[in-house]
């Protein structure tokens, strides 16, 4: 069996499809092994997996948050790190691995790999359109530096984000149906289907009785440190307060719940795995994150969207409106009564559970897992053998 390494930073929804997929490689008796920032390592030998740290790189992330927020921070410690480009060429040096996954957000790490001979493959962990739409978002915020770091190295500079992508097999862990953009993706993005991460039952028991009838609203945002999600959880809370006809439970992530206002009907819990409570829900309040947009979809739940202006976030929110599966909100500034029309909007009119449930047939379509392991060995095969 092969060796793998798969490498990936310390941010929200891109380390469950990578540990999914890492999952999936070891059920396939392929070794694996991570490579990473130092506040990971917990994460990943927690899952089983070998972890050895970027040294370079690591020593350039915060130690706290920084004086101008993460996304500035995470530029330059791990987006166009040019740290990472030794980092890499010093753990492929030793022949331990036939191949290697890079996150899609990891540009110094795809520079190096560029001239590797070792099989490479990019994990796309959200849509393409969503997460780097060109023109867009990421792209003038990063173009810059990244092609910075390609001139370093002796590398052509790229027009858009996503040619940093094409040398590559580009695994793209979404549905095409959610990317807005789809029909302009290059032919090596491979739209494998959401990647969903096997985690261990959590013990925890719902409070309310079992013929408790109302619906289940499933609330949760952000597990990233770029965005304090306390006002949404908040104004999520207050909508269903004094609302005796809906049941609420909210999941707050590495947010301090400790001062939340929380009614009687809602219950506040840390985290849960969503395969233990989306298939009770009636409807999910979300940041949009690609993580949990597709979680949702995928039980045939159909979600109200509350996004952080950035990332895929309200891209995926536009598109899940669209598609008829939810109703997007402006995530700063939509109040108590307005979340509540929606969550009670989507609830009501059949319409919406239908195009949700549409969108988990075409999710349970997808290659998935099993298809993009499948990918994975196949490119180790293809290679030249020294």
């Amino acid at each position: 069996m092969s060796g793998w390494l798969l490498l990936t930073w310390d941010g929200a929804g891109n380390q469950a499809p990578m540990t999914a997929l890492a999952q999936g490689l070891a059920a396939r008796g392929h070794e694996v092994v991570f490579a990473g920032y130092a506040g990971q390592r917990a994460r990943f030998e927690k899952a089983g997996f070998g972890f050895r740290t970027l040294p370079r790189a690591a020593a350039g992330y915060p130690a706290a948050t920084p004086p101008d927020g993460w996304l500035p921070a995470l530029a330059d410690a791990v987006w166009a790190c040019r740290a990472q480009v030794a980092d890499v060429e010093e753990a492929l040096a030793d022949g331990s691995y036939d191949g290697v996954v890079a996150d899609c957000l990891m540009f110094g790490a795809l520079a190096a790999l560029e001239t590797s001979p070792i099989p490479a493959t990019v994990l796309v962990h959200s849509v393409p359109g969503a997460l780097c739409p060109p023109g867009e978002g990421m792209d003038p915020m990063l173009l810059p530096a990244v092609n910075a770091l390609r001139a370093a190295m002796g590398r052509p500079a790229v027009e858009r984000l996503w040619d940093a992508w094409t040398p590559f097999p580009a695994l793209c862990a979404g549905i095409r149906e959610l990317d807005p953009l789809a029909g302009q993706a290059p032919p090596s993005f491979d739209y494998v289907g959401p990647l969903f991460q096997e985690q261990r039952p959590s013990g925890w028991r719902p409070p309310w009785p079992v013929d408790d009838t109302r619906p289940l609203v499933v609330a949760g945002f952000s597990t990233g440190l770029a965005w304090d999600q306390t006002s949404r959880l908040q104004r999520t809370l207050d909508a269903f307060a004094g609302d005796d006809s809906h049941r609420l439970l909210v999941t707050t992530g590495v947010m301090d719940a400790a001062g939340l206002r929380v009614p009687e009907n809602a219950t506040v819990l840390p985290w849960l795995p969503h395969g233990e409570i989306l298939p009770r829900a009636a409807a999910v309040v979300t940041h949009a994150g690609h993580g949990t947009v597709s979680a949702a979809l995928a039980h045939g739940v159909p979600l109200v969207a509350l996004p952080n202006p950035a990332a895929d976030q309200p891209i995926l929110a536009r598109r899940t409106a669209g598609l008829g599966a939810g109703i997007a909100l402006d995530g700063e500034d939509a109040g108590p009564a307005a979340i509540a029309a929606a969550v009670r909007t989507v609830i009501g009119e059949p319409s919406y559970r239908a195009s949700a449930a549409s969108l988990a047939d075409r999710i349970a379509a997808a290659p998935g897992l099993a298809g993009a392991v499948g990918r994975l060995e196949r490119l180790v095969r293809a290679a030249p053998r020294a």
